[in-house]
């Protein structure tokens, strides 16, 4: 399960309330305790000698005072508790902040209805507040004033993850946009923007930290005996990709993805339902240079697809033992690489592949190019989780924040492209440049790999096919 984010939320009614707390102090938490153990000690002289009345009038003030310094120290508490927890179950306010929500703390994902952001100047985050109206008939209000920008973008992120997208008031897209197009956005507390790239990667480390997924063995059967577990090939998260044997005869690859167990049912629900509408267009691909789908099936509820094994190393591999590839090699995989976007994209509905990288990149007997994986089932556990399809140095930055496109893949392409003329990973969310590592490339590759990697979708080049043509100017 991922680990909770605690984020500081710094309200102005709580921090006046805590102000006069703190002033009051001196009345309900030291005179009110001391002026409570005399007259506590004055009732037992009272009862002791038998003055009743007195006794009785004494013990009526002992209770107004202690109920005064028990009063004290609950809302002293109260103000004092300023922690929002996020969780992949939903959100814990402060106490202050529940008294709209019938005095409720947690507000699951799934209870919530709606999402609005009040305020019309999305430049002043001071002046903007977060109404979260839940199906119960309460709500619940965070000022932005109280969060610094990066909490700002942590909570919308989530909500953009966790909440359908009917939930969600169309500005807080734009105010997301906005923080994420900002690199000097600060807030009353002087906080700065987090890097969306360190908050993916913390997530990505804690999500599967506790993982209670237990992959295959191998020999381990599977639609009645008809396929047999040879060998694990790759294992992460809630997934695992594994060789198998069909029928005792032919070689196969199987990849699972499993729902945690722990996700709620319309998360739940939703998820499958992808997973199976993304399953039954995979099937009815056919081109010569991506990998053939031939089955999706289910079994002890985990989801399973049958791929064909194509035999040969991933670019990676190939990489890391013979080092990077010559600019004319990677020109000519990447026009085949173009073809096979072009084929994706061109279908009704267009298909993403959402999950381009040197790892899912095969060279098959014939030296070319084989595309072995789609983000499909990664895209379902995405939805159960929160998190995202995509290698952390190959993901768009409209692809982290929820909102993949055609040029999304072609930022991958690009990334991938990088990482076989230099050998290194590109860096995350950044446009990338090759000659700033290998100065043999030439300029104008260089250039269309930095176009290939703009963070602005927009500046991207239109479509694979004018990647390509660039491409056959080039070589």
């Amino acid at each position: 399960m991922a680990q909770d984010k605690i984020i500081i939320y710094d309200s102005l009614p709580a921090k006046a309330g805590l102000a006069v707390c703190t002033l009051t102090l001196p009345l309900w938490g030291l005179i009110a305790p001391v002026v409570l153990s005399v007259l506590s000690i004055g009732c037992l002289f009272a009862v002791f000698y038998g003055v009743l009345p007195e006794a009785i009038g004494i013990m009526g003030n002992c209770l107004a005072l202690a109920l005064f310094f028990l009063g004290g120290v609950i809302v002293t508490g109260i103000f004092s508790e300023s922690n929002i927890t996020v969780s992949q179950e939903g959100l814990t306010l402060p106490a202050l902040t529940s008294f709209t929500n019938k005095f409720d703390r947690f507000i699951e994902w799934g209870e919530v209805e709606k999402v609005t952001l009040l305020g019309d100047n999305l430049t002043n985050l001071n002046s903007l507040k977060l109404h979260i109206k839940v199906q119960n008939g309460g709500f619940a209000v965070i000022g932005l004033n109280g969060l610094v920008a990066n909490d700002i973008e942590y909570i919308l992120v989530s909500m953009a993850n966790w909440l359908p997208a009917k939930a969600l008031d169309s500005k807080l897209e734009q105010l997301k946009e906005l923080l994420w197009n900002s690199s000097s956005a600060g807030d009353a507390r002087g906080g700065t923007l987090l890097s969306f790239t360190s908050m993916w990667e913390d997530e990505l480390t804690s999500r599967f930290a506790a993982s209670a997924y237990v992959p295959l063995n191998p020999g381990q059967k599977l639609q009645d005996g008809n396929l047999k577990v040879i060998r694990q090939m790759a294992l992460g998260g809630w997934s695992a990709v594994y060789l198998v044997q069909e029928a005792n005869t032919k070689l196969r690859v199987l990849k699972e993805s499993v729902i945690p167990p722990r996700v709620n049912a319309k998360l739940k629900e939703k998820a499958q339902s992808m997973f199976l509408r993304e399953a039954h267009l995979l099937l009815k691909l056919e081109h010569p240079r991506i990998v053939r789908v031939h089955e999706h099936f289910t079994e002890e509820e985990r989801h399973y697809l049958l791929l064909d094994y194509i035999s040969g190393q991933n670019i990676r591999q190939i990489v890391n033992l013979q080092g990077a590839y010559h600019q004319l090699d990677v020109i000519d995989y990447a026009k085949q690489l173009c073809d096979v976007l072009q084929f994706l994209h061109s279908q009704e509905p267009v298909i993403l592949h959402r999950d381009l990288t040197p790892d899912n990149l095969v060279v098959d007997s014939d030296g070319k190019l084989m595309l072995i994986d789609f983000g499909a089932a990664n895209e379902l556990i995405g939805t159960a989780t929160g998190t995202l399809v995509g290698k952390q140095c190959y993901i768009s930055p409209e692809q982290f924040r929820g909102h993949p496109n055609e040029s999304s893949d072609l930022y991958a392409l690009g990334a991938s492209l990088y990482f076989m003329l230099t050998g290194r990973d590109p860096e995350p969310l950044t446009q990338s440049s090759v000659r700033e590592v290998e100065i043999n490339v030439t300029d104008k590759l260089d250039k269309l790999v930095q176009s290939l990697t703009a963070q602005d979708h927009k500046e991207r080049p239109a479509s694979a096919a004018e990647v390509k043509q660039a491409l056959s100017e080039l070589g």
